[in-house]
């Protein structure tokens, strides 16, 4: 249900790169088989870091809806948007995201009135923030920008008392690392010394990020508290780079602390995931 108007925007540079360069690089099928996997495994929540689309379009958004339905609702699924996700001015101001994911996302669920970033679980233990980097950008940009007013916000959600003693975790698409030339220049997220230096004082332990197809880890320190932040790299890209290849991580969180990292990979050979060693 693809028209010819609707590439009349960024989505013209979009759709020549995914019928280009990304041209079979994240198949439906290893999508589906991702989620089979997860539906296989005893997890808590599953967290989604964004780029669940391609263009934003309402037909991209019904099908990862559908596809990610076996995994749970609200108690069990966090989805936050990526760049992809805000491709264009209409799909951001359509809320076209929200439209198809509030129910996963905020506990009003379908009032829009309850739609605003960032969203708070609480989990057990666990407390999840989720922040929205995600907003539309010129042409072959992809930068984003959480911004100050979305960081007060979390700092009055994740600030409270009660949470001191609960581990917690913030979610977004944008890498919090510096990348190198064009990358670094055009799909950063601009605020993200700010970003950094607010989730320390508010003491989280754990950030979760997308936007980078290739895995990486790190952690930062600040007077005696350790952050770490993750990105596990693409989940659904079919690629021949080992580095790059479809995987996920299992995050086990045990006494108040992060005591391990799981990796499952997809195995293109097997066409199933298998565990990292």
């Amino acid at each position: 249900a693809v028209r010819l108007r609707d590439f009349l925007s960024k989505r013209i540079t979009g759709g020549v790169n995914l019928l280009t360069a990304r041209r079979n690089s994240h198949p439906i099928e290893l999508a589906e088989r991702l989620v089979a996997d997860l539906t296989l495994e005893e997890f808590d929540h599953v967290v989604v870091t964004g780029d669940v689309t391609n263009l934003s379009l309402p037909g991209e958004f019904q099908r990862v809806s559908r596809l990610l339905k076996p995994l749970g609702g609200y108690d069990d699924v966090t989805v936050v948007p990526g760049n992809h996700d805000i491709y264009t001015r209409g799909a951001a101001k359509e809320r076209r995201f929200e439209s198809y994911f509030s129910h996963l996302v905020f506990r009003s669920g379908r009032d829009r009135s309850g739609w605003e970033f960032p969203t708070v679980k609480e989990l057990g233990d666990v407390v999840l923030a989720g922040l929205c980097s995600a907003l539309p950008t010129p042409l072959l940009t992809a930068w984003g920008r959480v911004g100050h007013e979305q960081l007060d916000r979390l700092q009055a959600a994740l600030g409270k008392p009660e949470y001191d003693q609960r581990f917690k975790i913030v979610a977004l698409h944008h890498n919090l690392h510096p990348r190198t030339g064009f990358a670094e220049a055009t799909a950063s997220l601009k605020d993200r010394d700010e970003v950094v230096s607010r989730l320390l004082e508010l003491k989280v332990n754990l950030v979760l990020h997308g936007h980078t197809h290739k895995p990486h880890r790190f952690a930062v320190a600040r007077g005696g508290h350790t952050m770490y932040v993750v990105g596990s790299g693409s989940s659904t890209q079919c690629s021949a780079d080992a580095d790059r290849v479809a995987r996920y991580n299992i995050y086990s969180i045990e006494e108040g602390s992060l005591a391990r990292i799981r990796t499952r990979v997809y195995d293109r050979a097997r066409r199933r995931f298998e565990w990292l060693v």
